[in-house]
């Protein structure tokens, strides 16, 4: 506990001291007072609070740099949730697996689009990291990333060459996720990038259809103006059958406009 103690606070002569005397670079400490008990290690810690010199003592130590804790997080991992960029920088450095995900298969990288985290994105993009692997459910780095509606990450993840038209195991794509959130600017970045317009959940339901049932109107018109199909059919129900659904008085007007050819 000592040692666990000056790692996270990045105490880097007590850390040398206590490996001096014997203490365990990898010994766990469990830890009751989270939502799921944990076990963790002195790296875990130092890396969670981004003091990258003690993690640099701690690995000279021996410590294991990919040990992973409850739920599958790894140094790397942690460090990149939090936005520690120089941690990330060292850890990778010192030959930390990039592709190691947690127990859901969320990776380093991964974590990073989903909070934004442009800096720390940037280095593990350079390092090689998967920019399409995806979470168990099917949720990718570019997914995330709009789902937050982080623009800068999204622009990155694009720029890198990432599939911005992969889906999750229910058939939403980002472009989905983001007409549904009503995040314009990533729309308007993704549909820029050639996203397919038209791809529709496994139960039919477009980009377009969600964009209609919540009334998002500037959504709508984007949609219109990149292909939308608005005489699509969701289970017998037309993007229009769901705006006059939801009282959406001028997505309504918009699409009898549309639907009658009239484009302004």
């Amino acid at each position: 506990m000592p040692l666990m103690v000056a790692a996270q606070n990045g105490d880097v002569a007590t850390v040398e001291k206590l490996l001096k005397a014997g203490a365990k670079v990898d010994g766990g400490v469990f830890f009751r007072d989270y939502e799921t008990p944990r076990v963790t290690t002195s790296l875990f810690t130092a890396a969670e609070a981004g003091h990258e010199a003690v993690i640099t003592v701690l690995l000279k130590a021996g410590a294991k740099i990919n040990r992973r804790t409850t739920g599958g997080f790894t140094p790397l991992f942690i460090a990149a949730q939090e936005g520690h960029t120089a941690a990330v920088s060292v850890l990778i450095g010192a030959g930390a697996d990039i592709g190691i995900g947690t127990d859901t298969q969320c990776t380093p990288l991964l974590v990073a689009a989903q909070q934004g985290h442009e800096a720390v994105l940037a280095v593990l993009i350079k390092a090689g990291a998967d920019i399409n692997q995806a979470m168990d459910d099917g949720g990718s780095p570019v997914f995330v990333a709009v789902q937050n509606d982080h623009r800068a990450v999204l622009a990155m993840l694009v720029k890198a060459g990432a599939d911005i038209n992969q889906a999750k195991d229910d058939g939403s794509t980002p472009l989905y996720m983001a007409a549904q959130e009503n995040h314009r600017t990533v729309l308007a970045t993704l549909l820029e990038a050639g996203a397919n317009v038209n791809s529709g959940k496994d139960n039919g339901c477009t980009p377009l259809f969600i964009a209609a049932l919540y009334g998002h109107e500037e959504v709508v018109v984007a949609l219109l103006e990149a292909g939308a199909q608005v005489t699509a059919l969701d289970n017998g129900f037309t993007p229009l059958m769901f705006a006059t659904s939801g009282g959406h008085t001028s997505v309504v007007a918009v699409l009898r406009r549309w639907t009658a050819g009239i484009r302004s």
